[in-house]
């Protein structure tokens, strides 16, 4: 082998033990991630796993005596009375929440949002989600609407979680859900409000963040699921307080029934009303539940 080829060949051998450093090193890197991600949030094995009976019957059984007892402490925002065309789907009044995994906010306010539509009808598929773990209150216990359906004789609702818990977007908003988002959106003091974004048939929105401030990270379900039932807790008083203001709304929106929920005193807190105009915009919106309950089953990418 002459002079040249020898160095050559040298050459080759650095460059293949360099680049075998570096994926030794890349390796190691991740598989320390791993053990300290799985150290430091043990609860992230749960994550996409279905939420267990026992938890979602704490959220969804609260008392009519605590909620009546919670009432809306301070702290609490309620839902901003908008004013728009209805916003319906097979003829009854629907609630839009458009939110992302990743998001805190949201996470927080799926709590609340769960509990009220509860009163109303019933969730199957919803699955434990914590925010993300480089957010504002990092790995806070929630669920996700991505996978989840929800049934009810007196409400419609669409649950869209535009980005997973890696902020990576898994849906685009259609055109129509899109002019919701841009019409009612807005935060009184102007400029977009952001996620978590709910619309109660173009007659409330709960936008420029979640209800409460309330910080529940580095806690887990089956810690703050029992909280929800005492009336005295601080994270109760949150969680249910916001939860009181959405049933009230729910109820305005949909003649006040069903009457057992609507004149219990939690379904009656001061809200501002206005009423929504008929027009054609009802038909459009109505479609929007078929759509993605198509493509719940037609697209994995909602799932992390």
């Amino acid at each position: 082998m002459g002079r040249r080829a020898t160095l050559n060949a040298k050459k080759r051998n650095r460059r293949i033990i360099t680049i075998s450093i570096v994926v030794v090193i890349i390796a190691a890197v991740v598989v320390l991630a791993l053990i300290i991600n799985s150290t430091s949030d043990p609860n992230a094995k749960y994550i996409g796993l279905p939420v267990d009976p026992s938890v979602l019957q704490q959220i969804t059984g609260v008392s009519d005596g605590t909620l009546n007892t919670v009432a809306v402490p301070s702290g609490v925002t309620a839902p901003n009375a908008i004013t728009g065309t209805a916003l319906t789907s097979g003829g009854k009044p629907e609630v839009v929440y458009v939110g992302g995994d990743y998001c805190p906010f949201c996470a927080v306010e799926r709590w609340s949002l769960i509990m009220a539509l509860s009163r109303f009808g019933n969730f199957t598929g919803l699955q434990y989600m914590e925010s993300s773990a480089t957010d504002e209150n990092p790995n806070t216990p929630t669920f996700t609407f991505s996978n989840a359906s929800y049934s009810s004789p007196y409400l419609a609702f669409l649950g869209i979680e535009e980005a997973n818990r890696a902020d990576v977007p898994v849906i685009t908003l259609t055109a129509a859900e899109q002019a919701l988002v841009s019409s009612y959106d807005v935060c009184p003091s102007g400029g977009s409000g952001g996620v978590p974004f709910v619309d109660i048939a173009n007659q409330y929105a709960v936008d420029c963040g979640a209800q409460s401030a309330l910080d529940i990270s580095g806690q887990n379900w089956t810690q703050v699921a029992p909280l929800l039932d005492t009336a005295s807790n601080p994270t109760a008083q949150l969680i249910d307080g916001a939860t009181n203001t959405l049933i009230t709304a729910f109820c305005k929106i949909d003649g006040g029934l069903p009457a057992t929920v609507c004149t219990q005193s939690y379904a009656t807190v001061t809200l501002a009303y206005t009423t929504a105009s008929g027009g054609a915009g009802q038909q459009s919106m109505a479609l929007l539940t078929l759509v993605r309950e198509e493509a719940r089953w037609t697209s994995s990418a909602s799932r992390l």
